[in-house]
């Protein structure tokens, strides 16, 4: 989902239809472990998304590797690099959320 005027519209219609009690989100810390442009970027787009959905609590992963990651499993599964290149998004969203679990199991 890019970010367009409608998202918030478009995440809201997700959680209208799912309930989830938590949204857990990709943090694109650096390699040094700082947060640069983009996770103030994320951060600042979580901040309107909280106005939009104040009632469910959003908690930030580290989502360092998680590309690579993705690409080793996907790399498991399709020999093409476009199947691959196509996929990487959502496999990382997986990864983040595996993450997550990890540490704070329900």
């Amino acid at each position: 989902m890019k970010n367009s005027p409608s998202v918030f519209e478009e995440i809201k219609k997700v959680i209208n239809e799912y309930k989830p009690k938590k949204i857990v989100v990709g943090l694109p810390i650096t390699l040094k472990g700082e947060e640069g442009e983009q996770a103030r970027k994320t951060r600042k787009f979580v901040e309107k998304l909280k106005e939009h959905i104040p009632d469910i609590q959003i908690v930030f992963e580290d989502e360092r590797f998680t590309s690579q990651m993705a690409e080793e499993r996907l790399s498991q599964i399709f020999k093409s690099k476009k199947k691959i290149k196509n996929k990487i998004d959502a496999i990382s969203a997986v990864v983040i959320l595996e993450s997550y679990l990890e540490k704070n199991p329900l």
